[in-house]
Order: structure tokens, then sequence, then C-alpha cells
């Protein structure tokens, strides 16, 4: 009788783990393969959907109890926003013959990467000034001081100021192509320290 009891509980944890773990295979594999791989066939909610039914299936196929049920419903699936939400019951006979159920929930979300253009933008500081800073510099060319990738359509940000040197003093970002700082970037700009 003990011995039923242990198998009873260990049996319905196993089912338990084996649940959740084919719910997020299932759905992050489907996911990954709509959005990710780019797979022609699922576009959309329904075809998702399906992709997600025939992985799951397969995960859990095999198991030997003719009593096995399961229910699945999806909760959310939308290829464009990389998001599907999955919940499943599963009823089963436990080795003592009574009926056992258990039920699981995946979320599985997938980012996609920004198709935006990246710009550059590029701040130099005078190649006198890297000098006294100790930076690496080259006598005659202005010297990169910071370089940031910004989307395109975002702001433009300030690098913040850098040390004054001696009495040489920052006095602010001079725009080298004509674009302030704040303006919203649409190409690669640069900028120059202003030292007096």
């Amino acid at each position: 009788m003990v011995v039923l009891a242990i198998m009873t509980v260990h049996g319905r944890d196993l089912r338990q783990g084996e649940l959740e773990e084919a719910l997020s295979l299932s759905a992050k594999q489907a996911l990954e393969g709509a959005v990710i791989s780019g797979d022609t066939k699922v576009h959309d909610k329904d075809a998702l959907s399906a992709s997600f039914m025939q992985l799951f299936l397969n995960r859990i196929k095999g198991e030997e109890d003719p009593g096995l049920k399961v229910q699945v419903d999806i909760l959310q699936a939308d290829v464009k926003k990389g998001m599907l939400c999955v919940h499943a019951k599963e009823w089963y006979t436990h080795p003592d013959g009574r009926k056992g159920s258990c039920e699981a929930t995946a979320t599985y979300i997938v980012e996609r990467e920004s198709r935006k253009k990246s710009c550059q933008v590029s701040y130099y500081i005078p190649w006198d000034i890297a000098r006294e800073l100790g930076l690496d510099y080259v006598k005659g060319e202005n010297t990169l001081y910071r370089r940031f990738a910004v989307s395109e359509g975002k702001k433009i940000k300030d690098p913040g100021v850098p040390p004054d040197v001696g009495k040489m003093h920052f006095t602010g970002w001079e725009a080298v192509d004509g674009i302030t700082i704040g303006s919203v970037a649409r190409t690669d700009v640069n900028y120059m320290a202003i030292y007096r």
C-alpha cells in the first residue's frame, strides 16, 4: 500500500514535469520556427496553433496509458507579436487504477530584431587634448572620445562632459554635420568637443 502511494505521488510529479516540458519546448520550437527561422507556412494564428499542436502531440505520443486524455487550449497565438500562450490538462490512470490529472500553462515570447537602420553617432576630442588626457592619439587628427549606435528615428543623446585639461575647459559639443544633439537620428553624425 505504501509503495503504491509513493508510486502515485511520484507518478503525478513525473507527469506534471513531462507536461510542463512538452508545452514549453513545443511552444518555443513552434514560435521560433515562425518568427526567427521565417517558416513561410506559419504566418497566422491558425498555422502557429497547428504547428504547436503537431510538435506537442509528437512529444507526448507513446504514452502507455490507454486512459490518457489531453485537452489543449491555445490562449494566445500571434506570429507578428512573437507570442504563444498555451494551457493543457492531462487525465491519466495511476498504477493502482485510480484516475489522476495535472495541468500546466506555458507562455513563450520571441523578440524580433529591429529592422530599423542603426546610425553611428561619434564624439571626438582634439588630438592635443587627448594627449593631455593620456589617451592614444595621432598628432593632427581628432581622437574618438565616444561612439554610440542609435536606431534610426531615436533621439541622439549627449555623451556627457569630457574632463577639463589644465586651463582648457570643455564648453560643449559642436555638430560637425549640422545635426544638433537631441535631434532625431536619420544618418551617421559626428560631434567635436570644443575647449576654450
